[in-house]
């Protein structure tokens, strides 16, 4: 007999809906109205730069247009991006990564040259933004476009004031139509990375990569961005869902960027989620986006993997439409056995290789 997944797992995955006291986004909005006045007058003396960049990628479009994940608005500096340390104070002062609240901002999506869609919103108490375009994919929609990002100013308890010279920021978004012939779920750390998990997703490693302005040197797992890349020119989409924290981001993507991954939505945790339950409803949300494409998951033997993705396939709605498991053997941990068929453990990607070219062929 299967055994039903806990019910506290099965919340939306739409941050919006977080719950939250009555009284705090009134609170918020006071508060930021004083600090936006407070950084206008830094911008003077010219002890503030107000940058932006989008941390939080709308990353997957489905024929209903619905983004998976909200976008996160952060301030950012070349130096954080560029792993240069720099003193605390002076990286205050200069606009270490900040959470935007009340934001109004203009959101495109490009379908086509000639086809622009246009949606403009507001950050809420939360800091982040979450937008659905009203429209349905057009057949002809492409692979891969770019959502555009105007801020327009924050909305104060003084009116909308703007802060900074920003340029239009954009992302790349996702479409998952009839072109994507697979789905490919992937794990990051230790999957495609070698990283000690341990250190790498928890309170501190972000308190370190915030305060110190650098992080670790991420180092790829051979072959495995070739092998990707070969997946992705095969019409396959390349979905990343990670433990790591949001506020690491730019130093990951940087990594997915460097080592030549191909280009796929990103799903990072906030840190409010666990790990389980991060990875668990995120899965299960994009598969109820899969329609016809085959789909594969792959992980390691590191953290949780192997558990969280049988549980998604014991659900009834979802768990039939996963192809196969792949779960890399990492060394130092206890080897696992296999309770289904469609479940396969690798040490060597040459043996990944084999497995995956059995389902898609």
């Amino acid at each position: 007999m299967k055994r039903a997944y806990p019910t506290k797992f099965r919340a939306s995955l739409r941050l919006s809906e977080l719950p939250r006291p009555k009284w705090w986004g009134g609170w918020i909005r006071f508060i930021k109205s004083f600090e936006v006045l407070l950084f206008k007058v830094l911008e003077i003396f010219d002890l503030y730069r107000a940058q932006k960049s989008i941390i939080g990628i709308p990353s997957l479009a489905t024929p209903g247009f619905t983004s998976l994940q909200a976008i996160v608005f952060n301030g950012t500096q070349e130096e954080v991006l560029g792993f240069k340390p720099r003193r605390l104070f002076h990286r205050i002062l200069r606009g270490i990564p900040d959470l935007e609240f009340f934001e109004r901002v203009k959101f495109q999506v490009s379908f086509s040259e000639n086809n622009l869609r246009t949606i403009e919103g507001s950050s809420e108490a939360r800091g982040f933004l979450h937008l659905q375009m009203p429209w349905q994919l057009p057949e002809s929609s492409p692979r891969v476009s770019w959502v555009r990002l105007a801020p327009q100013g924050v909305e104060t308890i003084f009116g909308k004031i703007p802060l900074g010279d920003y340029e239009l920021l954009s992302a790349p978004v996702f479409f998952l139509n009839d072109n994507i012939q697979s789905v490919i779920i992937s794990d990051i750390d230790d999957t495609i990375k070698n990283s000690n998990i341990a250190d790498t997703t928890t309170i501190s490693s972000v308190l370190t990569g915030l305060f110190k302005g650098h992080y670790y040197q991420y180092e790829a797992i051979e072959g495995m961005a070739e092998f990707y890349q070969s997946l992705a020119v095969k019409n396959s989409l390349i979905i990343y869902v990670t433990s790591t924290p949001y506020a690491l981001a730019p130093f990951l993507l940087k990594f997915l960027r460097d080592r030549n991954f191909p280009e796929g939505p990103v799903f990072m945790r906030w840190l409010g989620y666990g790990r389980f339950g991060h990875k668990w409803r995120t899965i299960n949300r994009i598969l109820s986006q899969v329609q016809n494409q085959k789909c594969l998951l792959i992980g390691d033997s590191g953290e949780q993997d192997l558990q969280i993705y049988r549980r998604i396939c014991e659900t009834a709605n979802y768990g039939d439409k996963v192809n196969k498991i792949l779960i890399r053997h990492v060394p130092g941990t206890p080897f696992q056995k296999s309770l289904h068929p469609r479940e396969n453990f690798y040490s060597e990607i040459s043996e990944l290789k084999m497995q995956i070219e059995s389902v898609l062929k």
